[in-house]
């Protein structure tokens, strides 16, 4: 006759046994998150980086309007060539890798264009006439975009510094969306901050 207080206690032991082992991976996953999570020095970092590239990314379409009143093409390679030479100056000042700064801002130059070719694209589309007064490119929109560009690289070279840090390109990727908006669905985002998360990708962060 089967012994039914035993049955009854292996029963139980492998409820708890399975209780343990519950609590257990709810801890490690728990930790695993905590441990995840970057510090509140490095967020800033990363917060202050995606707020210029937002600022940045809401001047394109002043620069939208400026071309399409003059007639002037989107591309501007010799500008950018200008932009390019002082980045890898104050890329060497500051002690950031060249190559990582060039390619952070021909990124922010092409998601400036693809906000401006969307625009146009939608103006031809409505036989948008000439707008009234908008912003000079000359005297307003390059001095604002001239101030920004050390302030990016100053930021740059503090991103540059955390990127190996533990959550780092996970956090970016769940703020990415807050704090940069570019007005075309997530395109000329994506295409601003490619270099961050290859620069996190090539750190092996995960």
């Amino acid at each position: 006759m089967m012994d039914t207080s035993r049955t009854i206690s292996l029963a139980s032991l492998r409820v708890m046994l399975c209780a343990i082992l519950l609590v257990a991976l709810a801890l490690g996953v728990g930790y695993q998150a905590r441990a995840a999570e970057p510090s509140n020095d490095v967020r800033q970092t990363v917060d202050q980086l995606l707020r210029l590239v937002d600022e940045r990314l809401a001047i394109a379409p002043d620069v939208a309007k400026a071309k399409w009143n003059s007639g002037a093409p989107i591309d501007a390679p010799a500008r950018e060539a200008q932009i390019l030479e002082r980045v890898v100056a104050e890329a060497t000042r500051a002690g950031i890798n060249e190559a990582f700064a060039q390619t952070f801002f021909k990124h922010q130059f092409e998601a400036s264009k693809v906000i401006q070719h969307r625009l146009h694209e939608q103006w031809r589309q409505t036989e948008q006439p000439p707008f009234e007064s908008p912003p000079d490119l000359a005297e307003d929109i390059r001095p604002q975009l001239d101030q920004l560009t050390p302030q990016l690289m100053a930021s740059l070279r503090d991103f540059e510094r955390v990127a190996e840090s533990e959550g780092v390109k996970q956090y970016l990727e769940n703020n990415a969306e807050t704090l940069v908006s570019d007005g075309v669905g997530g395109v000329a985002r994506e295409e601003a901050l490619r270099p961050l998360y290859e620069a996190t990708d090539t750190a092996g962060v995960q």
